[in-house]
Order: C-alpha cells, then sequence, then structure tokens
C-alpha cells in the first residue's frame, strides 16, 4: 500500500514531535521502538510494516503518519510558511538528518538550531 521508503521517511520525521502527540513518558516508549527498528531498517532488515503496527498503536501516532503518508510530508499544520513580500520564488525549510540514518528534524524558522539525534548524540547533518 505505502512504499518503503516512505514508511521509514516517516519514521525517521515523527521523532521530534513523539513529546507533543504523546507526552514524554509514552513518548520516551515509542521513540526508543522507532530508535531499534530504524536500526533494523539501516542494515537492510524490512521494517516498514512494524513501524506502521508501532504507530497505529496510538491514536496521534497514528493520524500524524497517515497524514504524512498522504501528504509525503509533515502534516499541514506543523508547516510553518509566511510568504514575504515581492515575487514569489523557491524556498524550503531547512532539513536535517542524523548521519546514521535514523532521524530527520526540520528547523521551524530560522534562527533555531537542530538538537543533536537523540539516538546517537551526535550533530545533524544538512540537507541541501
Amino acid at each position: 500500500m505505502y512504499d518503503p521508503a516512505d514508511i521509514l521517511e516517516a519514521a525517521r520525521s515523527i521523532r521530534p514531535y513523539l513529546n507533543e502527540l504523546l507526552g514524554v513518558t509514552n513518548a520516551e516508549a515509542i521513540d526508543h521502538q522507532l530508535a531499534e527498528l530504524l536500526a533494523q531498517a539501516n542494515t537492510g532488515r524490512s521494517v516498514d510494516n512494524s513501524i506502521l503496527e508501532l504507530l497505529a498503536t496510538q491514536d496521534a501516532t497514528r493520524e500524524w503518519i497517515a497524514a504524512f503518508l498522504q501528504d509525503k510530508q509533515q502534516p499541514e499544520h506543523l508547516r510553518s510558511f509566511s510568504p514575504l513580500p515581492g515575487p514569489p520564488s523557491i524556498v524550503s525549510a531547512a532539513k536535517f538528518v542524523c548521519p546514521q540514518g535514523d532521524y530527520i528534524w526540520y528547523r521551524p524558522r530560522v534562527g533555531i538550531e537542530p538538537p543533536p539525534c537523540p539516538t546517537h548524540d551526535i550533530p545533524l547533518d544538512p540537507v541541501s
């Protein structure tokens, strides 16, 4: 039904929002399981169904992942964009990824520094 690459992208992208979606206690447990599944994916193991099953256990994460997979980007209410005056031009949110491939973070606005990867405690790399 969904492309496995899109499911992995969604799993990496939801991690920064888990506290907001689930509260700290539940978020930590889900994040730990997601990190393990993404590590398995990095070894070539197929984990897309396991990721979907994990995120479907909570209403908030099930709705988030469904919106992400439908639009192939963050749910609309999490995207921030205010057009600048003048002629339009292509602008994109700054995207940062863990070099180990299990975490994605989008800068919500200029001036906010990316956090370290919560799994590996290393700096995130910008994606151009």
